[in-house]
C-alpha cells in the first residue's frame, strides 16, 4: 500500500442545477486523529448538507485536520416571497395618525411609512436550500477535489517514503559500524581496571586482588550493551517492514521512533568513550530527522 502524507491541497468546480454551480477546495494539516471542518458562503447554518460533504471527504482520509471550503453560486434569480404582516401593518397604521391628531397637526403619515417600519415586511427566498438532485450532484464534486486532494497526499507520501528510507538506512550503518566496536568495549574497560589493580597491588594500600577483579567484572558486565543492540535491530526491522506496507501508519513509525530513541539514550549512557558517544550523538540526531519525518505521515 502506498504512504499518504497528511498535507496536501484539491479543488474542483461543478454545476449542480440549472440554479447553482458548487466550488470546494480542500487543504488539510497535521493532527493526531481525523478532524473534517467545513466551512461555507451561506449565512445560515447548513449542518446536513455539512455532514454529507464530511462523510465524502471522510471515505478517504484517516488522519489529519481537513478543511473543506465550500462555495455555492446561483446561476438563475432566486425566487423570491414576499409576505406582509396586514393586521400589525393596519393597527401601527391607525396609532401613527392617532398620534397626528392627539397633536393636532396635518395627517401625513402614509402607508409607505408603515411598510418601511422592521419586522412588518418580510422578503424570503430559497437561495441556501438544495435539493436531493442538487446534494447529489455536490458530493460529486466534492469527491472530485478529493481525488485531486489525496494525489497530492500520496505524491508527497512518496517523496517521505524515500527519506524515512534514507535515515534509516544511515541508522543501520552506524550499528553495523559500532557494534564490533562495542564487542570490545567490555574486553577494554576490563583491561584498564585490571592495570588500575596491579598498580594498587604494587603499593602499601591493602588490596584483596580477587575482589577487585570481581568488581571489575561487575563493571565491565555494566556496560554490556548486546541488549540494546538486540533490541535498536528488532526496532529497525519493524520499522522497514511497516514501510513496506504503507497504509496508515504514521503512529506506529512514531512509536518505534521513541523506542529507538530510548535505546540509543541506554546505549550513550553506557558507552563513555568519545568516539563512541559522539557517534550516537550522531545517530540520535538522525532518530529526530525521521520521527519529524514520521510525524506527517498519516
Amino acid at each position: 500500500m502506498a504512504l499518504a502524507s497528511m498535507t496536501g491541497f484539491g479543488r474542483a468546480r461543478g454545476t449542480l442545477s440549472a440554479r447553482f454551480s458548487a466550488s470546494v477546495v480542500i487543504r488539510s494539516v497535521n493532527h493526531r486523529y481525523l478532524d473534517v471542518q467545513v466551512r461555507t458562503n451561506l449565512r445560515e447554518e447548513t449542518p446536513e448538507l455539512e455532514a454529507a460533504v464530511r462523510s465524502v471527504v471522510s471515505e478517504a482520509v484517516d488522519r489529519g485536520r481537513v478543511t473543506v471550503q465550500l462555495t455555492l453560486e446561483r446561476t438563475e434569480p432566486a425566487a423570491t416571497a414576499v409576505m406582509v404582516d396586514g393586521r400589525a401593518v393596519i393597527s401601527a397604521l391607525a396609532q401613527l395618525r392617532r398620534l397626528e391628531e392627539e397633536q393636532g397637526g396635518p395627517q401625513t403619515v402614509e402607508l409607505r411609512d408603515v411598510l418601511s417600519l422592521p419586522g412588518l415586511v418580510t422578503v424570503t427566498g430559497a437561495d441556501t436550500l438544495l435539493e436531493a438532485d442538487e446534494v447529489e450532484a455536490l458530493e460529486a464534486v466534492v469527491r472530485d477535489a478529493t481525488r485531486q486532494f489525496m494525489a497530492m497526499r500520496l505524491e508527497e507520501g512518496a517523496r517521505l517514503r524515500g527519506q524515512l528510507a534514507g535515515e534509516l538506512e544511515r541508522l543501520t550503518a552506524f550499528l553495523d559500524a559500532l557494534e564490533p566496536e562495542l564487542g570490545d568495549v567490555r574486553e577494554r574497560l576490563l583491561q584498564r581496571l585490571k592495570e588500575r589493580i596491579e598498580r594498587m597491588v604494587g603499593t602499601e594500600v591493602a588490596v584483596d586482588p580477587e575482589r577487585l577483579v570481581q568488581e571489575a567484572a561487575i563493571l565491565a558486565d555494566r556496560a554490556d550493551v548486546s541488549e540494546e543492540v538486540v533490541r535498536l535491530r528488532s526496532h529497525f526491522g519493524a520499522f522497514a517492514d511497516r514501510l513496506s506496507k504503507g497504509g496508515a501508519v504514521g503512529r506506529t513509525l512514531d512509536f518505534l521512533c521513541q523506542e529507538i530513541h530510548r535505546e540509543l539514550n541506554t546505549l550513550g549512557s553506557k558507552c563513555r568513550e568519545v568516539g563512541m558517544a559522539e557517534r550516537v550523538v550522531e545517530a540520535k540526531t538522525a532518530t529526530e530527522r525521521l520521527r519529524e519525518q514520521v510525524q506527517n505521515l498519516e
